[in-house]
């Protein structure tokens, strides 16, 4: 094979690459949640996770929490299920964060990075 042919090859080769990881990506999605109804709920303004105690995901990202610079607040169904029901929570770990007015900014449902966190936290303006 002469070089032209071994450079279009390997083009060709590197672009199906590309798109095979690209598709990749898109079949992985993180876990979504329904919008939570925060609304007349005596919850304050900052980071609301809602958790469980039998959740071993639960306790990684209350261990992430620990590290902002925002109020957190946990809610654990087990200690809390009224208010797991009337934020329409049906499944966790879920975090939401709130602006200081405690209007939600951002959900993250399942076990966000600290970098995920941070972002939302900042779009938040704590």
């Amino acid at each position: 094979m002469d070089e032209v042919a071994l450079r279009i090859v390997l083009v060709a080769l590197v672009a199906v690459g590309a798109v095979a990881i690209g598709w990749g990506a898109n079949r992985w999605q993180r876990p979504t949640h329904a919008p939570v109804q925060l609304a007349g709920l005596d919850l304050p303004p900052g980071v609301i996770a809602f958790t469980s105690t039998q959740c071993d995901n639960c306790k990684r990202v209350m261990a992430r929490l620990g590290a902002v610079d925002a109020p957190v607040r946990e809610v654990t169904h087990e200690l809390e299920p009224q208010l797991f029901a009337a934020a329409a929570v049906g499944a966790v770990p879920l975090v939401v964060v709130t602006d200081a007015d405690g209007t939600v900014v951002r959900q993250l449902a399942g076990t966000p990075t600290v970098g995920a966190i941070r972002r939302a936290l900042k779009k938040a303006g704590w």
